[in-house]
Formats: structure tokens, sequence, C-alpha cells
């Protein structure tokens, strides 16, 4: 018995490493997000040899219903083998969702953590955050990149998006409880106390400006709804009179219509073209050649027509004399330079010809060669910016049929596939390994004008579970979702609020649990917030 006291306070501690190391995974290291669940598993193990209490742990899980519909959730592509043919991949899919399998198993069975603990992991996540926020803006600095969502050193664009969304969620929280605190002890006025209070203020808006620069629409819509689902959290909990409540409902009212107003304030002018009379358009241009002016087969740049003051000789002869990249050649990135120098010329109110190219800067021809399409996206990134490129690629769609290389276009042939798979396999779908053959089969099909290497999967969760599963999964794996929030008041808690709020809303412009990084943020809050969240008194604030 001593040497099992004398062990479990290094056992206790190794745990913690354990989470620790899934905190700082998260964000920094695709290794440490794999190997901090074989040690959580170890130290499962030693500890239940130590304590001899296997079946307790056991027992513990089992009586916890959501972590077993977390575990049966991973059981059901385990049972998806039985019609499937491709087990390479499949083997892959369970490997990548292994998280989902782990978290929930060994948080639930074993003892939560106490306040301290789960605050220092809390801790630990944030600045992981931050630190990892530094690299991408040093590469966003240095301008080294083509598509500043590249800028994302470790894991993909939108599932550091998340990160950085529920680490705000975080603060916010911490911010809160500070501010309750002041009034229970004489330290909370402390300078220290400050100084928190201050760095804590000076993250969050870091990490909004951070959102900002990614230019992520899905990044920008899920910070609103945590916003949203903050006031309306608060407004429910709120236990200071009616008249807080309805300053709290009036603040949604307001947050939400100034969201409203300046979305339309952006969109508007870029998609509001204004009517043209060709007859009033000059005929030629300065060196005396015909001007082609045309508003039908070439798209719409910033309510602009892009064909309109277009004299191709001209371009070509005034492009050679400004860079060594051929006219009728590809920019960096692979997109045609031609098409990019027009759309260029437009956003900046040039006309395409050689007067056009010749007021173009040595850094407007950087950016064209890069292959840079818009001088006010780039010159002004952020909201408009991804709004302005998600219209032009939607435009292309619309009126040439073209989705190649465009995020909402191409999530629209994405989604027509889905639904043309579920149409063929309702109940059971096509198997946990079969889905990248099935989609590669159904393109064909259903004659998709996407180009081969822009032929991806669903990019939507629950489409992407429809189309494995059926119907009868993605009606599961939504009751896996659900069950914990509506199971117990005690779950009614702020940050497992917000997390399943991001969680709820990623999944639908991408599908989150196919990357380790998804699957792991998935799996470790919800299991951290469930299961290992500390257990004293019940506090829906927590």
């Amino acid at each position: 018995m001593k040497a099992q006291a004398s062990i479990r306070p290094y056992l206790n501690q190794a745990y913690l490493l354990g989470l620790l190391m899934v905190a700082v995974g998260l964000t920094l290291s695709p290794f440490l997000m794999g190997m901090s669940q074989f040690w959580l598993v170890l130290v499962w193990l030693v500890d239940g040899i130590v304590a001899r209490d296997f079946k307790q742990k056991l027992s513990r899980f089992w009586h916890n219903k959501a972590a077993v519909l977390l575990v049966a959730f991973y059981l059901m592509h385990v049972v998806g083998l039985l019609w499937t043919s491709d087990f390479e991949y499949a083997m892959k899919d369970l490997r990548v969702k292994l998280p989902i399998l782990v978290m929930p198993f060994v948080l639930s069975s074993l003892e939560p953590l106490d306040r301290k603990r789960f605050d220092l992991v809390m801790l630990v996540y944030v600045l992981s955050v931050f630190i990892a926020t530094q690299f991408s803006f040093f590469r966003y600095v240095r301008h080294d990149y083509e598509d500043v969502r590249e800028i994302s050193r470790f894991i993909s664009h939108i599932r550091f998006c998340l990160n950085i969304v529920f680490s705000m969620a975080v603060i916010g929280y911490y911010l809160y409880k500070r501010r309750i605190s002041k009034g229970k002890s004489v330290p909370s006025f402390g300078i220290k106390v400050v100084i928190d209070q201050f760095l804590m203020w000076l993250l969050l808006f870091w990490f909004a400006y951070v959102i900002f620069i990614f230019e992520s629409l899905s990044g920008y819509v899920i910070l609103a709804a945590v916003v949203l689902a903050t006031l309306l959290f608060a407004f429910l909990r709120w236990k200071k009179g009616r008249g807080w409540r309805v300053a709290l409902g009036v603040s949604a009212l307001m947050v939400i219509a100034a969201i409203v107003v300046a979305v339309w304030v952006v969109v508007k002018p870029m998609v509001e073209v204004k009517p043209v009379d060709l007859s009033t358009l000059e005929k030629t241009t300065a060196q005396g050649n015909p001007y082609w002016h045309d508003t039908i087969h070439n798209p719409v740049e910033d309510g602009k027509y892009v064909g309109l003051y277009y004299n191709r000789n001209e371009l070509r002869e005034a492009w050679s004399q400004r860079s060594e990249l051929p006219f009728d050649g590809a920019t960096a990135d692979g997109e045609n330079l031609e098409a990019t120098l027009a759309r260029y010329l437009t956003s900046k109110d040039l006309r395409k010809d050689a007067e056009g190219v010749m007021a173009l800067t040595d850094e407007d021809v950087k950016n064209i060669e890069q292959g840079v399409a818009n001088y006010n996206n780039w010159k002004h990134p952020g909201l408009r910016a991804r709004l302005s490129s998600t219209l032009f690629e939607y435009n292309l769609y619309r009126r040439y049929n073209n989705p190649n290389g465009g995020s909402l276009s191409q999530r629209i042939e994405y989604t027509r596939a889905s639904f043309h798979i579920i149409g063929r396999h309702p109940w059971f779908g096509v198997g946990t390994g079969d889905v990248p053959q099935t989609f590669a089969q159904t393109y064909d099909e259903i004659h998709s004008p996407l180009k081969e290497e822009f032929r991806f999967r669903a990019h939507n969760q629950y489409l992407a579970i429809a189309v494995a599963f059926g119907l009868v999964g993605l009606a599961f794996f939504l009751f896996v979702l659900l069950y914990p929030w509506f199971s117990s008041k005690r779950n009614h808690t702020y940050l497992y609020m917000v997390f399943l709020c991001v969680m709820l809303l990623s999944m639908f412009p991408e599908d989150t649990l196919e990357t380790q990084a998804g699957a792991t943020l998935f799996a470790f809050f919800m299991a951290l917030l469930l299961f290992a969240k500390p257990q004293r008194r019940v506090d829906v604030n927590q």
C-alpha cells in the first residue's frame, strides 16, 4: 500500500503531462497530438496496475453515457468495415479518428482534475495557440505565401481558426471569473491581477486580429456566432433583474444589426454592376488601336466588367516590357497570367491596354506574377477580401459553370456529389473505406466540371457521415453530439456551450473530423469539458 501511495502522485503528474501535451500539440505539433494519446493510455494502464482498480475504471466509463456514446461513434467506423472494399483507406480513417476512442474512454474513467490543474491545461492551451499565431504573423509580414491561408504553419487554417475562436472564449471566461472574484479576496485588487487582466484583453484583441488576416469566412461566421451565443448565455444566466436581461437582449440585436449592415456595405459595391452603354465608350486606345468592349464573356471584378477597354495586343507587348513571365503562360500559383493581369488592372480602375500596364508599380507586377488577381484584396486583407474573392468565384460558377479553384463553388459540387451518393446508399452508406473511390466515380456520373485535382470529398462533416454510414449513421452522430447538452444541466457550462457551438458550425463548411487536428480538437475538449472538469459544486458558469 505504501508503494502505491508513493507512486500515485507521480502518475497524477504524468496524467497532467499527457493533457498538456495535447493542449500544446493541437496547434504546434502534430507529433505531440499523436504521442499524447499513447501516453494517456500508458498512464491509464500503469495507474490501473498500481491501484488495482481496472474494474472501477471500467465501471466509471460504462456508467457515463456521454462517454459511451462517443466511443460508440468511433466503433461505428469499425462496424463500417463490414461493407467496405478499400481497407487501406479504412485503416487510415480509423487511425485519424483514434482520439475519439482514446480521449473519452481515458478521461471518463480517471478521476476528474482539480480546479488548479484544469486551469493550467486551459492556460497552456491558450499560450500554445498564441505562440502558433506568432509563426503565422511572421510569415504574414514577410509576405511568404501565395494565399494568405497558407500562413498557418502546423495545421490547416480552418482548424487553426477554430482553435483561435475557442481560445478567445476561454479568455473571456477567465476574465469574467476574475471579475466576479474581486470582492472575495484582497489579493484580487493587486497589481498582478491588473497586469493579468490587461494581458488577457490584449490577447483577446490579438486573436481577433489574426482571425481577420486569415480571411476565413467560416472563422468570421463562427466568431460572430460565439459572440451571439455568449450574449445569449449571459441573458439566460444573469441574476440581476429584468433590466440587465433587456440590456443584453438589446446588445445581441445590435450586434446582429451591425453584422448585417457591415456585410451589406461591403458586399453591395461588389455585386452592384452599373449598366453600360457601349455606344458612349471610347473606341480606341491612346496609341490609336481599337478597344474590345465585352460584358458577356468576361467576369465582373468588384462590380466592374473586366472585358471593358481591352486590347490584347497592347497588353501582350507592354507586359513583355514589365516582366519575364510569358503573357500566354501561368502565374507562380498556376493561374492564367492574362486573366490575372486583366482582373488586377480592373481592380485598380486601369484599362487593359499599354497605358494600364505601364501604370502598374513594380510591386503590382510582382503581385500579378505571384497570382494576386485583385489589388484591393491584397492591399486590404480581411473580410472584404474574402467576400470579394468568394463572390468572384461564385460568379464564374454561375455564369460559366466553372467551379475550379473556387472555395464556395467547389463545395457546391461536393454537396451535389454527396447527395447523389446518399440517394444511392440512403440507409447505411458506402462503408468506412469506400468514400474516396465512390466520390471519384460519382463526379464522372454527374458530369461534374471539376478538374481531377479539385475532386475531393464532402467538405461537410454531416454529409461525410451520411455518405459513409447513411441516414442511420447521421442520426446517431447527431444524437452523440447533442445528448450531453440535453441529458444533464451539469453540462450547461459556458465553455462547453461555446465549444459545442464551434464544433456544430465548423462541420457545415468542413469535414472537421477527417483530419488528425480536427478529430483531436473535438475529442480532447469534449472529454475534458464533460468528464475531466472539476467536480466541486454545480456551477453552470464553469
